[in-house]
């Protein structure tokens, strides 16, 4: 404030500053501490969403080992998704769903639990073991274009290994021997994990041993 002369400009000076703009910096002081406190609570209730979340997730999970009450079970599913869909507890609880299913031998169910991971669980990191699950769901029900569908829409190269043997499955159930050697063959040069590099091989191996024998490609 060197452009005042004397002490008493500087603080009428100020004075008047204060009336132009003290309302808006009290405001300002406000809104701030109102945003610190507001996001500490936001964090604190988003804590304790997580934990609520977590907990039924492992409620979820140990019904399905007890599996003496398949009720109980698929309602703590659909309670894990209906009370915490934005948590990523409520794909990993479709997925236990699936599992669930598909050893009571209820396919259909086993599919829609899936698709409810890849298309409404908030988990993307899910996604792409939720999709070659599903592919071996829908494979299982001769729905061979609709798993052929999901494995293309699989765009992680981490899961390359994984996708091409599925394929190769599809294309042996489809009796196209030619195409399923190939994806399997895609599976082994990928350098990703799939399900088991020793059955890999041997699904080559026999395709190779069916091939030198004159086995028809189709059939």
């Amino acid at each position: 404030m060197a452009e005042f002369e004397t002490e008493e400009q500087q603080v009428e000076a100020l004075k008047r500053w204060w009336a132009d703009n003290g309302r808006a910096v009290i405001f300002g002081i406000g809104l701030g501490l109102a945003l610190i406190f507001g996001f500490r609570a936001w964090q604190s209730h988003s804590e304790s969403v997580a934990q609520n979340a977590s907990s039924a997730y492992t409620e979820v999970l140990e019904s399905l080992e007890r599996t003496d009450d398949g009720e109980k079970f698929l309602q703590l599913v659909s309670d894990i998704r209906d009370e915490h869909s934005g948590s990523p507890y409520a794909a990993m609880a479709s997925l236990a769903e699936a599992r669930f299913q598909v050893e009571n031998d209820q396919l259909p169910e086993a599919e829609t639990a899936l698709r409810w991971a890849v298309d409404k669980g908030a988990f993307r990191e899910i996604v792409p073991v939720a999709k070659l699950r599903l592919a071996r769901v829908l494979k299982a029900q001769d729905k061979h274009q609709d798993a052929l569908d999901v494995l293309d829409s699989v765009s992680s190269t981490a899961f390359t290994g994984h996708v091409e043997e599925i394929r190769g499955d599809i294309y042996l159930d489809l009796g196209d021997t030619s195409q399923a050697a190939m994806s399997y063959q895609r599976a082994r040069d990928s350098g990703s994990p799939t399900n088991s590099g020793a059955a890999l091989q041997m699904k080559i191996d026999d395709l190779a041993t069916d091939s030198s024998d004159g086995t028809d490609d189709k059939s």
